[in-house]
């Protein structure tokens, strides 16, 4: 028997409450993966649009127009810049009401490469993370390392920006007395812009905050920058996603590390066309790799771009590495983590603690008595099982603790970057090493010391 899960959809009513007017998500097609007792739709998507590659775009628009007639005009309708057109290479065009899976079915039979605009999202697949995040006074979950781990090294978490009092913590401001030890920097989110009308903290407005602060607990000393990308609810559409990724990189450089914990499945499970561009460009600059979260439904259907980890570029290290989640004693996969060749390397994802902001927070989603993954549990106590209800509200005070494969990411980025500093290694062979040891929690012990 299935059953529904709606978190799902109150994820999508808060991504389409941060939309411009006018611009709609909806749900992609409903259905239950393979052992799943779990009915979900499988994405969310941008109504009304579809991608196609810039060369294929003339092409598409005579075609849609001849395929599926109606008094809705075909049209390209972003980026409408020339700087931002010359810089990514698709186009998308609006289809008015024609159905945008049917569109993208019949260009196919046209040969024209075209693909649904999906909603990368920080939360995961189905729209939610692993649970919300609760209060916490500490310690620190993974602790903090050696001040020396990650010594010129660059990490760029491309997430949702810094809460505006994330100096406030000491392991994430510029350490006095300890050289090398740079402070974290980035795009910071102004107070006002953190709290809801009803002055409570939004959801996800501490994401990246608290990636950055796993990240500099592992590796201290790392070069590190927040980049805000998705400012729709924890979402961006993938291909302003991909011409974030890649002005971010025009303007700071590539770094050796890109943290990226946030992702979406697609329509038949093909590769996102919005980030074809960047992934491009990422398999040409060998001195970077990225470290993409793999998803919180506990299932193995691919996770973009996580699920570009399965295709390796060299024997020197993977471009991706994709991170699952181990659940909090470290003796398996945690419930919630997705998993399946695809996924590269786990590490702890249950009930880790860092840095967030303070303030009242409102608890949105249903919680359970039992594991929403898995009947019977795959172990006790999974963070589905949780004493506070939706409605519920709580009071931060600097630190939360929180799962979800978003922390497990960053965590593996503090490790690469770790390593080297430590074996004076590039970004893809260090990877690569963690990749051929499939990171467990032993290994976990020699650089959390």
């Amino acid at each position: 028997m299935t059953t529904p899960d709606t978190r799902f959809w109150e994820q999508l009513e808060i991504i389409n409450d941060a939309l411009p007017d006018g611009v709609r998500a909806v749900a992609g097609p409903e259905g239950a993966a393979e052992g799943s007792t779990r009915v979900l739709p499988e994405f969310a998507y941008l109504e009304g649009h579809i991608l196609v590659r810039a060369a294929d775009a003339e092409r598409a628009v005579s075609a849609v127009q001849r395929l599926q007639p109606g008094p809705d005009t075909v049209r390209m309708s972003w980026p409408a810049q020339t700087r931002q057109r010359d810089r990514i290479g698709v186009r998308r065009l609006s289809v008015g009401s024609r159905n945008a899976c049917r569109t993208v079915e019949l260009l196919a039979g046209e040969d024209i490469s075209a693909g649904l605009v999906h909603f990368v999202s920080v939360s995961g697949v189905n729209l939610c993370p692993g649970d919300e995040p609760i209060p916490s006074s500490g310690p620190l979950n993974p602790p903090i390392s050696g001040r020396d781990r990650g010594e010129n090294v660059t990490v760029a978490v491309i997430d949702t920006g810094l809460v505006h009092d994330y100096l406030d913590h000491q392991w994430l401001a510029q350490s006095a007395g300890v050289p090398n030890v740079p402070m974290v920097d980035g795009d910071v989110t102004a107070p006002g812009d953190e709290l809801d009308a009803n002055g409570l903290i939004k959801p996800y407005v501490g994401h990246g905050t608290f990636i950055a602060g796993v990240l500099r607990c592992v590796a201290p000393a790392t070069t590190v920058r927040v980049h805000n990308a998705f400012p729709y609810g924890g979402a961006a559409m993938e291909d302003e996603l991909g011409l974030i990724l890649l002005q971010t990189m025009d303007v700071h450089g590539w770094p050796d590390i890109i943290s990226l914990s946030a992702g979406t499945r697609t329509d038949s499970a093909a590769a996102l066309l919005g980030l074809a561009d960047f992934m491009d460009e990422l398999a040409g600059h060998p001195g970077t790799v990225l470290v993409a979260a793999a998803g919180n439904d506990g299932e193995t259907l691919p996770f973009w771009p996580a699920a570009y980890a399965a295709e390796p570029v060299n024997a020197a290290g993977d471009v991706v590495v994709s991170v699952g989640a181990l659940r909090e004693d470290g003796a398996g996969r945690a419930c919630f983590s997705n998993h399946g060749d695809w996924v590269k390397v786990y590490a702890p994802g249950e009930r880790l603690v860092n840095a967030f902001t303070s303030g009242p927070y409102q608890y949105g989603y249903p919680h359970r008595t039992t594991c929403r993954f898995s009947d019977p549990s795959m172990y006790p106590a999974c963070t589905c099982i949780a004493p506070l209800q939706e409605g519920d509200k709580a009071t931060f005070t600097g630190l939360a603790e929180w799962s979800g494969t978003s922390f497990s990411a960053p965590l593996v980025a503090g490790l690469i970057a770790a390593r080297m500093s430590q074996e004076q290694v590039s970004s893809r062979v260090a990877a690569g090493q963690l990749v051929a040891g499939r990171l467990s929690v032993p290994d976990l012990s020699g650089f959390l010391r």
